[in-house]
């Protein structure tokens, strides 16, 4: 019985090696590919990884993703869509989206519908796959704050012109280099955003300079961003850590679209490739 016992247990070992060998969304094994790089060719290596394993999903698979992808269970944990753009953190939201139902035809106020809110404008990239599908940057939000954000860059208000009922706000920027409008989240969710367009700028270094002109993108492969937007991205990034409900997400979101946020699994990484 017990040589028995011991030859099962060594079977059941070798199946999850196994497993987990197979489990192209393990964290340990979706990295291997990736050694001792520092800076842009770390930046480069991890473009590499992203783009081979990334298996485009379409438009209407984001909607049937965010019913696990993007679930309250943090906050109220109620289960409703969590939204960056309407969640008050520390009390009752103003409204709630039960997942699938109030997905945005028309709308007219907050608390209409909800809709894909792409954090790199799809504008810029004319709207083309598999930027306008790639989950790591399209979030449910709410429909009119995703309409007051426009096409917006991210970035620090420094006089309100807009400002929507969780405190997401939209005005001049106070950064040095840019005085145009920009759209400021909640600090929430600042480091969230900071690391989802940080994996655009990886996953799509090669496309980007080739996108529509703005005042985010550089023009280059490397760096990607201007100074001014990367500067803010940089602070977000340091000020709000990675959180519980970003790893959950970044887990799930890879069963569905088989690549990963390198910045959530490594946010030490961030630092190596842009500091």
């Amino acid at each position: 019985g017990f040589c028995m016992k011991i030859l099962i247990s060594l079977f059941l070992a070798t199946l999850l090696t196994q497993t987990f060998a197979k489990d192209s969304c393990n964290v340990s094994s979706f990295y291997h590919s990736i050694t001792n790089q520092t800076q842009y060719k770390l930046k480069d290596a991890l473009n590499r990884l992203l783009t081979r394993t990334h298996r485009s999903i379409s438009y209407d698979d984001l909607h049937k993703a965010y019913r696990n992808t993007d679930i309250d269970l943090t906050f109220e944990g109620d289960g409703t869509i969590l939204d960056m753009y309407s969640e008050i953190p520390n009390k009752k939201d103003p409204y709630n989206y039960k997942p699938g139902s109030k997905i945005c035809g028309s709308y007219s106020r907050e608390g209409s519908c909800y809709n894909r809110e792409h954090l790199f404008p799809q504008g810029y990239f004319f709207k083309r796959r598999p930027m306008k599908t790639d989950i790591f940057h399209v979030y449910p939000t709410d429909g009119i704050v995703n309409n007051r954000r426009s096409s917006y860059p991210f970035g620090e208000v420094t006089m309100i012109h807009w400002q929507s009922r969780n405190g997401s706000k939209v005005g001049y920027s106070k950064s040095n280099g840019y005085t145009g409008y920009v759209f400021e989240p909640i600090d929430e969710f600042k480091g969230d955003i900071a690391r989802a367009m940080l994996y655009f700028a990886t996953r799509y270094q090669n496309q980007i300079p080739r996108f529509k002109y703005n005042d985010m993108t550089d023009g280059s492969v490397n760096q990607t961003y201007e100074k001014w937007f990367l500067k803010i991205l940089l602070k977000w990034h340091k000020q709000d850590p990675v959180s519980d409900i970003e790893k959950r997400r970044n887990d799930i979101a890879c069963q569905y679209q088989k690549n990963r946020n390198p910045f959530i699994d490594h946010p030490e990484w961030v630092k190596l490739i842009w500091e």
